[in-house]
């Protein structure tokens, strides 16, 4: 048990990165776990936050997040060796790295604080002048953008009817919009295959919806329940291996239940009787 947060599943499944926050030292760090050992290896050691880890595609990198500068900030840094990190992107705007894409061009962020736009969604690419592209941008608050496994499609988290939904928008063109989830969702991931989008549900279900893509046009089949979670926020509160098959899920504890009391009435009366 730990104050686990921003759980990244690297793409083969050997890593685990997340932050975790010390109850003794305040903010969270960044820490990885080897799977196959199970043992955990501290990443950041800055006193400021680290959060939302990015694995690279090729599980080299990290991207993260780093309030160091006074607000979030996106930073980069290899996992192999003790190199510094270096600073992606400095803006106005607090920024939260959400995804990266598969052949390694583009980051996806979101940002926070803009007084009309609220949260946006963003690429960054990684090459040339490394001007953010705005994705998602409108008054309603968009977050949690994955890239679809051919780089082609967007999923993301919209407020605009009031709750959370997950959207499918192209990529990198702007274009129009489908719905992916009716009665609520968040935190959007996409299957190896491009055919399935798990999102969080209303009631923390973990729901499978069926997607397919045809030219400029996508459409959104069957929806079901896979199970549900005690998920432990804030942050990314689940991964899924590339194949769909498993999950990892950051889970609340189970509140245990109060120990039994007994009540002994009358009890001067027993005491007479010894």
């Amino acid at each position: 048990p730990s104050g686990y947060m921003d759980l990244s599943l690297s793409r083969d499944r050997q890593k685990v990165a997340v932050s975790i926050v010390d109850p003794v030292a305040g903010p969270p760090d960044i820490w990885v776990y080897e799977v196959s050992r199970g043992f955990p290896s501290r990443f950041t050691f800055d006193p400021a936050a680290d959060r939302r880890p990015i694995w690279s595609p090729d599980g080299t990198r990290l991207a993260f997040t780093s309030n160091r500068k006074g607000q979030f900030n996106l930073y980069i840094r290899s996992f192999a060796g003790s190199g510094t990190e270096e600073l992606l992107l400095e803006d106005d705007r607090e920024t939260f790295p959400t995804d990266w894409s598969s052949d390694g061009r583009y980051i996806l962020f979101h940002t926070r604080g803009d007084p009309k736009t609220l949260s946006d969604v963003w690429a960054l690419p990684l090459s040339g002048d490394r001007k953010p592209i705005p994705v998602v941008q409108t008054q309603f608050r968009e977050i949690e953008a994955v890239f679809s496994p051919d780089g082609r499609w967007i999923a993301y988290t919209s407020e605009e009817s009031a709750r959370n939904e997950v959207y499918v928008t192209p990529f990198p063109r702007p274009g129009r919009k489908w719905q992916v989830s009716t009665s609520g969702g968040d935190l959007p991931h996409w299957a190896s295959t491009g055919r399935e989008i798990f999102f969080v549900g209303t009631g923390d279900r973990i729901m499978a919806a069926e997607v397919s893509a045809s030219g400029d046009t996508f459409q959104v089949g069957r929806t079901q329940q896979l199970f549900e979670i005690r998920g432990q926020r804030p942050g990314n509160v689940f991964d899924v291996t590339p194949d769909g098959q498993r999950f990892l899920v950051n889970t609340a504890p189970q509140l245990q239940t109060s120990v039994p009391m007994t009540l002994v009435v009358n009890w001067p009366a027993e005491l007479k009787k010894k």
